[in-house]
């Protein structure tokens, strides 16, 4: 596995990985309502090329180019995405994923990394670290998503 900055190549890979993590791994935590809903953001690509323009992005693909994750951080400290492919879920991804996004974070100054998670990711946040500030309860397409507001001091 290598991680490496993300570009537009990745586009389609990180679309669809998302819209599989979210179908067959958030499933267990929320609605099929939400669930389409929220995988639905998928088929936003000029969402999907700004985040990738924008923001610090990083994918985790092996040699053959398979994407197996990816990650993303503002330059003001908050971790926007942490998405592993559900095929690849416990195998190391997303923490070798965060540990790269905290190196930035640090080069940055950034000393405090803030996050808004969901009930699926929230176990994976409380084992490296991160302290919950508040549960959410967020309407969007008419549909109330529960998530975290989860800080780290790094």
């Amino acid at each position: 596995m290598q991680i490496r900055t993300a570009t537009l190549a990745d586009l389609e890979g990180i679309t669809r990985l998302f819209f599989s993590t979210v179908n067959n791994v958030n499933a267990k935590d929320y609605s099929p309502e939400h669930i389409q809903a929220w995988a639905e953001a998928a088929f936003d690509q000029e969402f999907w090329a700004d985040k990738i323009s924008t923001l610090h992005f990083w994918v985790a693909d092996t040699e053959d180019s398979e994407l197996l994750g990816f990650i993303s951080l503002t330059s003001e400290g908050y971790l926007d995405h942490l998405y592993v492919h559900d095929k690849h879920q416990n195998e190391g991804i997303a923490s070798d994923l965060l540990a790269i996004l905290e190196a930035k974070a640090r080069e940055l100054g950034i000393d405090k990394i803030d996050s808004e998670v969901s009930i699926t990711a929230k176990p994976f946040f409380d084992q490296h670290g991160f302290l919950t500030e508040k549960e959410n309860r967020k309407e969007w397409k008419g549909l109330v998503f529960v998530n975290y507001l989860m800080v780290k001091t790094i």
